[in-house]
Protein backbone atom coordinates (compact mmCIF):
# COMPACT_ATOMS: atom_id res chain seq x y z
CA UNK A 1 0.00 0.00 0.00
CA UNK A 2 1.58 3.33 -1.06
CA UNK A 3 2.10 5.93 1.64
CA UNK A 4 0.30 9.25 1.49
CA UNK A 5 2.25 12.02 -0.17
CA UNK A 6 2.56 15.54 1.09
CA UNK A 7 2.01 18.50 -1.20
CA UNK A 8 5.09 20.73 -1.28
CA UNK A 9 4.62 24.49 -1.74
CA UNK A 10 7.76 26.56 -2.35
CA UNK A 11 7.71 30.26 -1.48
CA UNK A 12 8.54 32.32 -4.56
CA UNK A 13 11.44 34.10 -2.82
CA UNK A 14 12.95 30.74 -1.76
CA UNK A 15 12.60 29.39 -5.29
CA UNK A 16 14.19 32.52 -6.77
CA UNK A 17 17.05 32.37 -4.27
CA UNK A 18 17.89 28.79 -5.20
CA UNK A 19 17.79 29.47 -8.91
CA UNK A 20 19.99 32.54 -8.54
CA UNK A 21 22.61 30.13 -7.13
CA UNK A 22 22.07 27.79 -10.09
CA UNK A 23 22.41 30.64 -12.61
CA UNK A 24 25.57 31.92 -10.92
CA UNK A 25 27.11 28.45 -10.88
CA UNK A 26 26.23 27.98 -14.56
CA UNK A 27 28.58 30.84 -15.41
CA UNK A 28 31.43 28.68 -14.08
CA UNK A 29 30.22 25.15 -14.84
CA UNK A 30 27.01 24.14 -16.57
CA UNK A 31 27.30 20.49 -15.43
CA UNK A 32 27.75 21.62 -11.80
CA UNK A 33 24.73 23.91 -12.11
CA UNK A 34 22.67 21.02 -13.50
CA UNK A 35 23.75 18.79 -10.59
CA UNK A 36 22.72 21.49 -8.09
CA UNK A 37 19.35 21.88 -9.78
CA UNK A 38 18.87 18.09 -9.73
CA UNK A 39 19.77 17.95 -6.02
CA UNK A 40 17.32 20.77 -5.29
CA UNK A 41 14.55 18.89 -7.10
CA UNK A 42 15.43 15.67 -5.26
CA UNK A 43 15.34 17.50 -1.91
CA UNK A 44 11.84 18.80 -2.65
CA UNK A 45 10.69 15.36 -3.80
CA UNK A 46 11.96 13.80 -0.57
CA UNK A 47 9.72 16.23 1.36
CA UNK A 48 6.72 14.72 -0.42
CA UNK A 49 7.45 11.34 1.17
CA UNK A 50 8.52 11.98 4.76
CA UNK A 51 9.02 15.59 5.87
CA UNK A 52 8.63 14.58 9.52
CA UNK A 53 11.91 12.68 9.34
CA UNK A 54 14.00 15.86 9.28
CA UNK A 55 15.18 17.68 12.41
CA UNK A 56 13.62 20.79 13.85
CA UNK A 57 15.21 24.07 12.92
CA UNK A 58 15.58 26.77 15.55
CA UNK A 59 16.31 30.21 14.05
CA UNK A 60 17.72 32.97 16.22
CA UNK A 61 14.62 35.14 15.93
CA UNK A 62 11.12 34.41 17.18
CA UNK A 63 8.98 32.64 14.59
CA UNK A 64 5.56 31.27 15.43
CA UNK A 65 5.96 28.05 13.46
CA UNK A 66 7.56 24.68 14.03
CA UNK A 67 10.24 24.69 11.37
CA UNK A 68 12.29 21.79 10.07
CA UNK A 69 15.39 21.70 7.90
CA UNK A 70 16.83 19.37 5.29
CA UNK A 71 20.42 19.65 4.09
CA UNK A 72 21.29 18.91 0.48
CA UNK A 73 24.29 19.29 -1.80
CA UNK A 74 26.57 19.50 1.27
CA UNK A 75 25.96 23.23 1.76
CA UNK A 76 22.31 24.14 1.22
CA UNK A 77 19.42 23.92 3.65
CA UNK A 78 15.70 23.81 2.91
CA UNK A 79 13.71 25.39 5.77
CA UNK A 80 10.09 24.28 5.89
CA UNK A 81 6.95 23.87 7.96
CA UNK A 82 4.56 20.92 7.94
CA UNK A 83 0.86 21.73 8.16
CA UNK A 84 -1.51 18.82 7.76
CA UNK A 85 -0.69 17.09 4.49
CA UNK A 86 1.23 20.07 3.10
CA UNK A 87 4.84 21.21 3.37
CA UNK A 88 5.62 24.91 3.04
CA UNK A 89 9.19 25.73 2.03
CA UNK A 90 10.05 29.19 3.34
CA UNK A 91 13.75 29.48 2.67
CA UNK A 92 16.68 27.95 0.83
CA UNK A 93 19.88 28.81 2.64
CA UNK A 94 23.52 28.65 1.68
CA UNK A 95 25.01 27.35 4.93
CA UNK A 96 28.28 29.15 4.26
CA UNK A 97 26.54 32.49 4.87
CA UNK A 98 25.07 34.21 7.94
CA UNK A 99 21.55 33.00 7.32
CA UNK A 100 19.44 33.59 10.41
CA UNK A 101 19.34 37.34 9.77
CA UNK A 102 17.48 36.72 6.52
CA UNK A 103 15.10 33.94 7.55
CA UNK A 104 11.45 34.53 6.77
Amino acid sequence: MPSAKYTVHVDRAAYDKMYSHVRFLAQVSVPAAQRLEDMFSAALESLEENPCGYPRYEPQGEISAELHAKLFSKRYRVVFEIRGDAVYVYDIQDCRQDIDKRLV
